[in-house]
């Protein structure tokens, strides 16, 4: 009978791009160590990783892993139900993850102008500044009210179509649905300035639905303190 490998994921003490890989391994029931980096330690960590980026893995003390995705898909390749990446939905599955993947790309220019304003032509500092902080406010304010009920819709339309329940339908989650609930998570959790924490409330009862069905599941019941779902 083959061991169980043993694993180490890496990445900040955020849900972040990392938490659909922690609750993929939680439903598979597989155990890891969950290395939690604060951000003090980032600096020294930074060099010493293969792209300078976070999350990274580790099986087995092999070679350093990187891509949050490939990861993601291997903790479903442990899941001996099948149900996180079954075979006969890869499609549904991979396009419901690319459906988020554009959800969290089109909202990313609004979160990062505030923490790297360099890469929008802005100089250091501008989001400390009262026209960053004005500028940051209008693109995010701007988003949640024209693309966040778009997106959800999206989002909601799928989930109706394939029989209400979870994204690529069936009876259990699956990877998608790992991945699904953080992205919409992060707009509920009053961590990013100009937004409110009620937008998903407001905009889509549905996806509310969606959230805490999956958040009151056994294995993720009591994991979120703040957030849609927490109280799940």
């Amino acid at each position: 009978m083959a061991t169980a490998p043993t694993i180490k994921l890496t990445y900040f003490d955020i849900e972040g791009v990392a938490e659909s890989v922690r609750l993929a391994f939680a439903f598979a029931g597989v155990e890891y160590q969950d290395d939690r980096v604060k951000f003090p330690q980032w600096a020294e960590l930074k060099p010493k990783t293969p792209h300078g980026t976070l999350p990274i893995m580790t099986i087995d003390d092999g070679p350093v892993k990187t891509q949050s995705g490939a990861m993601l898909r291997y903790a479903a390749s442990l899941d001996k139900s099948g149900s996180l990446y079954p075979s006969e939905k890869l499609f549904e599955v991979e396009e419901a993850i690319g459906l988020i993947g554009d959800m969290t790309r089109s909202w990313s220019p609004c979160l990062y102008i505030g923490m790297r304003p360099h890469m929008f032509g802005y100089p250091e500092g501008f989001a400390k500044s009262e026209e960053g902080k004005a500028q940051i406010q209008r693109m995010r304010e701007a988003w949640i009210a024209d693309e966040l009920p778009k997106w959800l819709g999206f989002l909601s339309d799928m989930i109706d179509s394939n029989g209400g329940t979870w994204l690529c339908g069936g009876d259990k989650p699956t990877i998608a649905d790992c991945m699904a609930v953080p992205a919409i998570r992060n707009y509920t959790r009053g961590h990013v300035d100009y937004v409110d924490v009620d937008c998903v409330e407001k905009c889509n009862p549905k996806i509310v639905a969606y959230v805490e069905r999956f958040c009151a599941l056994a294995e993720v019941k009591g994991r979120y303190s703040t957030g849609l779902g927490a109280s799940a």
